[in-house]
């Protein structure tokens, strides 16, 4: 049964302009070759769906050029580091990627989620999500799938989120340089400038865990 919050938002969706309802988008395979690889990248190989966390290419006098690299297993969460020579090929991933509004915890170890396009309900593993107490009601995030198979969670690229705790600084500090701990809602905890007080909205990088600014209320 859907939750009140998520009843609310569907029928909000549903009001919209059709032209504001946002779009899957789907990545066609491809053969890709690791000096074309970037971060973000999937690809297929043994068997599963990769995703390039981090490349370098690297030359030596007596070496051929290889990539050297970090791949991440979107089914299993295991991360390895690869070298592949230049001439090796990979066939790239066949994902889907669409919009989805977190709903809320089950209180079993998964979050909830709502498919944007379609209002069905998206059940995550907290484990699978990365930066998963930077999660907030009402978030709208990146569900990529692989078939089936819900493989990556992308959060936005930014969200403001209040800070409910840390420890008194100095308002007129801003040029210092000097950083704190602070505990944002949800739990999540980043470190910021020594003039930031609790209450004060923040906006923060979500990948990087990173203070952008402070927000105006």
């Amino acid at each position: 049964m859907l939750s009140h919050s998520t009843l609310v938002i569907a029928c909000a969706t549903a009001l919209a302009p059709a032209a504001r309802r946002p779009a899957r988008s789907t990545v066609r395979m491809n053969v890709v070759t690791p000096g074309n690889f970037k971060n973000g990248l999937t690809i297929e190989r043994d068997g599963g769906v990769w995703k390039v966390m981090s490349f370098q290419q690297s030359k030596t006098a007596r070496q051929a050029a290889v990539v050297r690299t970090k791949l991440k297993n979107l089914v299993s969460g295991a991360t390895v580091e690869d070298t592949f020579r230049m001439t090796e090929t990979f066939q790239q991933a066949m994902v889907e990627t669409g919009d989805a509004i977190f709903s809320y915890d089950d209180g079993s170890g998964n979050l909830v989620f709502m498919d944007a396009v379609d209002f069905e309900e998206l059940t995550v593993p907290k484990d699978d999500v990365a930066n998963v107490d930077l999660v907030k009601d009402g978030m709208t995030c990146q569900i990529v799938k692989w078939g089936e198979v819900i493989v990556d969670v992308v959060l936005p690229s930014s969200e403001t989120y209040e800070v409910e705790y840390t420890e008194p600084g100095l308002k007129k500090a801003s040029s210092t340089g000097q950083s704190k701990d602070a505990t944002l809602e949800g739990g999540a905890v980043i470190k910021v400038p020594i003039f930031v007080e609790i209450g004060d909205l923040v906006k923060v990088k979500c990948a990087e865990r990173e203070f952008m600014e402070r927000v105006k209320k």
